[in-house]
């Protein structure tokens, strides 16, 4: 073997040692105590129906009190929906979300010429949304759960493999993968494609965060601790 091979090797080994070190440290960070069917999956159809049904009747809308348990412990949240209509918006819709232990947030901007042709797409990124803010509540609510603070990054390559992140994407993506019946694979590959102006290096970016999430799916659901998928 010439030195260029060796080189290639030595890179090439140290990569699945990078990724596979990330991943185990993501699911011992992780530790959970999930069954295959969530605590949370009650609540999740509800907020998701309530957004929709509010969507297309253009109501702003805000929900007290939600929560939902696991064992002795109560995630109690409030719901904070917004709708903003913008003829002039450069994409069909966009759902921006935010969550803490008190408080879902969350905003649809939308392009009403696009609707409803594109409700079925607004339904499945809705959906998932939902799942991963629920991820989150769930992190900083149940103690088997929480995120410590400094795995938490600056930039999107170091967001999106973290902790808190890989559970809150995986989920989220399962949930759009099952509602379009689609592969969780092809559901990774659908948002990258429109998220792919917030990565640096997208296409050696992307090859790195989809094995970290798609190796993190598998080892959960080999554990049956994490929803089936294709």
């Amino acid at each position: 073997m010439n030195n260029n091979g060796r080189i290639r090797k030595i890179i090439s080994e140290d990569n699945r040692f990078e990724k596979n070190y990330l991943i185990e440290n993501v699911i011992k960070r992780v530790s959970r105590k999930l069954m295959t069917e969530r605590k949370s999956d009650e609540i999740s159809l509800f907020i998701s129906r309530k957004i929709i049904n509010n969507f297309k009747n253009k109501k702003d809308f805000k929900i007290k009190d939600l929560y939902f348990e696991r064992g002795d412990e109560v995630a109690n949240f409030d719901l904070d929906c917004k709708f903003i209509e913008d003829e002039d918006f450069n994409h069909p819709f966009s759902v921006e979300a935010g969550a803490d232990p008190d408080l879902l947030e969350i905003e649809i901007t939308y392009r009403p010429q696009d609707f409803p042709a594109r409700m079925n797409d607004l339904v499945a990124e809705i959906k998932e949304t939902v799942e991963h803010e629920l991820e989150h509540i769930e992190q900083k609510s149940f103690e088997d759960l929480e995120v410590p603070e400094e795995d938490k990054k600056d930039d999107n390559l170091g967001y999106l493999t973290s902790s808190e992140e890989v559970p809150a994407y995986v989920r989220g993506l399962i949930k759009r993968s099952k509602t379009k019946r689609i592969s969780l694979s092809d559901a990774m590959d659908e948002w990258f494609n429109e998220n792919i102006n917030k990565f640096d290096n997208p296409k050696r970016d992307w090859v790195k965060v989809k094995s970290i999430w798609m190796d993190y799916a598998n080892k959960m659901r080999s554990k049956g601790q994490i929803k089936k998928f294709k």
